[in-house]
């Protein structure tokens, strides 16, 4: 079976840490698939909060940021109560969209590798549209520290 093969990005630009919670393990005792994406989602959220970015779709507001596709290497276990640094890195920024790379590891121990793909989205008209300027305005002044 072919399968997916994701690269670890040689630097990323940021680090969320978070514990494996007892409701994170599955059935056979470790993460669970569904419980990592709860915890990348974590991770972004709190990257977009570093960025400036409000995540949360107002009433005034109606660009946000929608998962276009996303892709998991699985190279290790992780188990309940165990430390994890989530690395974050935005690369292949283009009008619309961007690559978010994601490297879960428990100490030097890579977990698992996640790539994301994410486009700007009006929830207004329904539609794919150019990234927001307080989002772009925010990594270039993250990136500027």
């Amino acid at each position: 079976m072919p399968r997916v093969t994701l690269t670890e990005q040689q630097n990323y630009e940021f680090s969320h840490s978070l514990t494996v919670r007892p409701t994170d393990i599955n059935y056979a005792g470790h993460l669970g698939n569904e419980a990592l994406l709860g915890l990348v989602h974590e991770a972004r959220a709190y990257f977009l909060k570093e960025l400036n970015f409000n995540t949360i779709v107002g009433n005034e507001q109606r660009i946000g940021l929608l998962i276009a596709d996303l892709a998991v290497n699985f190279k290790a276990e992780a188990f309940a109560h165990d430390q994890l640094t989530v690395d974050c890195q935005i690369d292949e920024l283009q009008e619309k969209s961007f690559r978010l790379f994601h490297r879960i590891r428990c100490g030097e121990q890579v977990i698992t590798l996640v790539e994301t793909g994410v486009v700007a989205y009006d929830y207004q008209s329904g539609h794919v549209v150019p990234l927001p300027d307080d989002f772009l305005n925010g990594l270039q002044n993250f990136r500027r520290r």
